[in-house]
Formats: C-alpha cells, sequence, structure tokens
C-alpha cells in the first residue's frame, strides 16, 4: 500500500497537470493546454512586405521545415481560424522576417499579424521590420 506521502506527491501532481497548467496556457492567450475544441473563434492573418511589396506567406513556408510552421504560414495571406497558430506566429514574428530574409536578401522585410480574438473583436495588428543582411 502506498504511503500517505506518496498519495500526497499524486494529488499535488494531478493538480499540477489537470488545473494549473491549463490555466497558465491563459496566460499567453493561446489557450494550448487547455481544451477549446470549437469554442474560440479567433482568426489571424499574416502580411508580409519586402522593400515595399507584398511577400506571400505561403511563399515563405516553402523555405520553413515541413509541419506546424509551414502549415500556419501557407494560406496565411487571408484569414484563418486557428488559435495556436494565431499566438505562436505572434510570438514568433521575428523569426518569421528571418526566415523570409533568407527568400528577399539584402531588403527590409516587414511583417505584420492581424488578428481577431473573436469574430466581433477588432482586429488587432502586432508588426516586426527587419533589415536583411545581402
Amino acid at each position: 500500500m502506498a504511503s500517505r506521502s506518496t498519495y500526497r506527491v499524486h494529488v499535488a501532481v494531478g493538480i499540477l497537470v489537470v488545473l494549473l497548467l491549463p490555466l497558465a496556457s491563459w496566460l499567453d492567450g493561446s489557450g494550448q493546454l487547455a481544451w477549446t475544441m470549437f469554442s474560440r473563434t479567433g482568426r489571424y492573418r499574416l502580411e508580409l512586405i519586402s522593400d515595399g511589396k507584398p511577400l506571400n506567406p505561403t511563399e515563405v513556408a516553402a523555405f520553413a521545415a515541413p509541419g506546424p510552421t509551414s502549415s500556419a504560414l501557407a494560406g496565411a495571406d487571408h484569414f484563418r481560424h486557428h488559435d495556436v497558430a494565431r499566438a505562436t506566429l505572434r510570438r514568433h514574428l521575428t523569426d518569421i522576417a528571418s526566415l523570409a530574409c533568407k527568400l528577399r536578401p539584402g531588403t527590409t522585410i516587414t511583417a505584420r499579424l492581424h488578428e481577431r480574438v473573436r469574430t466581433d473583436a477588432p482586429i488587432r495588428t502586432t508588426e516586426v521590420m527587419m533589415p536583411c543582411a545581402r
């Protein structure tokens, strides 16, 4: 039979995993560790500009490793539904601009993420500008 201290450790770990981790994931706005299924309607659109000329995010997706990054970038030139991708792109907007620099060396990349947390919410824009090395 398990000792009382082992039982307490199991309860503490259970509370941490089941309650605290999902609640903490809301702090960054993603809710990645919380079960949200279809309860959120967040949308995003990524606008990339290279020296004043538009750069399609799908083009940049080809330079990303296959997986979640390329999936989030492909088709992001128009509004898409995906809360986790929206929050992740916001956190890594500088990395996306850096990836776009591989496509357009010697230019200045402007990356703008337009977000809507809900369908009735105003659009929030986050912007990063990055000069690219030659």
